[in-house]
């Protein structure tokens, strides 16, 4: 990375370290955000063709472990991708998955002509539980956070490159909330692809003009059997956003897989006939969310 969040990274993997030193005395849940970030960051965890991770911050200041890491180098990118997961995905019980998707959709943009983009691995709120994701608490919590790391990306980065918010279930809520042009925080972002949203809320999703993205940009999609996302929002009360559909199904012709139900991921390749997620490689999904997020038109 450059010199901007080189140095904050830098200063993040020094805390992480002192954080190891101490790992004994931290409590289950800081020792669960700990090793899944060590995880996350060691050589060989993951894909090779995955560039090396770097940490952003690991917040154990309170009882959940917050935490937000790099794929590529933010300082240079020319285009970055804010990745946020929704119920239950949590710093220390899905920190290495995240992160993994946050290289599969990397390297899948690099696919579709982009040399050197980054993708943030954002876990910086605590995520509800199914229960709690019928009401907008938690996203009313993480907004502050949200917000202040994507202030700081446009602070280190004046230079403007692209730059994307990518969501899926209930931070749909959250990100629509954060880029609200009445929010007070005044932050923009090129391109919001939601993916098997739970719904934002009514005062939001009644104009869609009020988002600081261009409306041609907005995009959202629901897969196949996603029950889960329809039960967000019917039980909420919440409302898609009205964006741009985009096809998440199969495409034979290039060999892309259908993503179904309400997961990101769920191929694993010893079973003979696996299921797919939003983020699987080898999806549609996968292939129109790195065009989305790269200002490019998704695939139909």
């Amino acid at each position: 990375m450059g010199e901007g969040y080189a140095r904050l990274a830098a200063e993040a993997h020094d805390r992480f370290e002192a954080l190891c030193a101490i790992r004994g005395r931290l409590g289950r849940t800081h020792r669960q955000g700990l090793d899944g970030t060590a995880h996350a960051l060691r050589p060989g965890s993951m894909d090779p063709a995955i560039p090396a991770r770097r940490l952003l911050y690991l917040d154990l200041s309170a009882r959940e472990p917050l935490a937000a890491i790099a794929v590529g180098d933010l300082d240079t990118a020319t285009h970055v991708t804010f990745q946020l997961s929704g119920t239950g995905i949590r710093a220390r019980n899905a920190l290495w998955g995240s992160v993994r998707e946050a290289g599969q959709l990397y390297l899948e943009q690099r696919k579709v002509g982009v040399p050197d983009p980054a993708v943030v691995a954002w876990l910086g709120y605590r995520t509800p539980n199914l229960a709690g994701a019928l009401l907008n608490h938690a996203a009313r919590r993480g907004m502050h956070r949200l917000a202040h790391d994507l202030a700081t990306f446009a602070r280190l980065r004046p230079d403007n490159p692209h730059l994307a918010v990518e969501a899926h279930s209930y931070a749909a809520t959250l990100a629509a909330q954060v880029l609200d042009a009445e929010s007070g925080y005044g932050l923009r972002a090129q391109a919001l692809a939601m993916i098997g949203s739970a719904g934002i809320p009514r005062h939001v999703s009644r104009e869609p003009g009020r988002l600081n993205v261009p409306e041609p940009n907005i995009y959202e999609a629901i897969a196949a059997g996603d029950c889960l996302a329809w039960i967000g929002r019917t039980l909420s009360g919440r409302k898609l956003l009205s964006g741009h559909g985009f096809n998440v199904g199969a495409e034979p012709a290039l060999g892309l897989h259908a993503a179904t139900g309400h997961n990101t991921s769920r191929f694993r390749d010893d079973v003979l006939s696996p299921a797919w997620g939003y983020r699987d490689p080898g999806t549609l999904s996968l292939r129109n969310l790195a065009l989305i997020t790269t200002g490019q038109p998704p695939l139909p």
